[in-house]
């Protein structure tokens, strides 16, 4: 039971748990209009992909509007959990600033004496070699999702 006084979603449901995650992170009236832009955001960005995965013989471009919309609503969503954290206690004991950065107050340099840095991941010599070697693809090269057919039919458009 979520503390929304209702069982968690399934776990393939995306509506659901951007529901869910955006009353968590939107909480409250004053929050109304960040909370419903959230889910509209997130509804109709998923119904498009949905679309998209479904229809045969979507152009390229229906692709990229795809990806774009996945990347406005996983950025508003990151920007909406940066500023409930930030609301949730990061700001400067001394002046109220929010202006904080690795446990101290740009702005009058107070340092909270309980912050603990994150971990650092060292990597030996070989793993950081072994891990520059393999060839990286960035997610957002939809050629990379194109079959060798669906690349010629739409080259052979042209």
């Amino acid at each position: 039971m979520s503390r929304h006084g209702r069982d968690a979603p399934k776990g393939a449901d995306v509506d659901g748990w951007t529901e869910l995650l955006a009353e968590t992170l939107a909480p409250g009236s004053s929050k109304k209009a960040l909370r419903a832009y959230l889910k509209a955001v997130s509804e109709k960005g998923w119904d498009y992909v949905n679309w998209l995965t479904h229809y045969k013989s979507a152009p390229h471009l229906d692709a990229e509007i795809g990806i774009a919309a996945v990347e406005h609503i996983l950025a508003t969503f990151t920007a909406t959990r940066l500023r409930w954290q930030l609301a949730a206690g990061a700001r400067c004991a001394s002046c109220g600033s929010y202006a904080m950065a690795a446990g101290a107050c740009v702005r009058c340099g107070w340092e909270d004496p309980e912050y603990q840095p994150p971990e650092q991941v060292e990597l030996s010599e070989e793993e950081r070699a072994a891990r520059l070697a393999e060839p990286h693809v960035l997610s957002s090269d939809v050629d990379t999702f194109v079959t060798p057919e669906d690349y010629r039919r739409t080259v052979g458009r042209r």
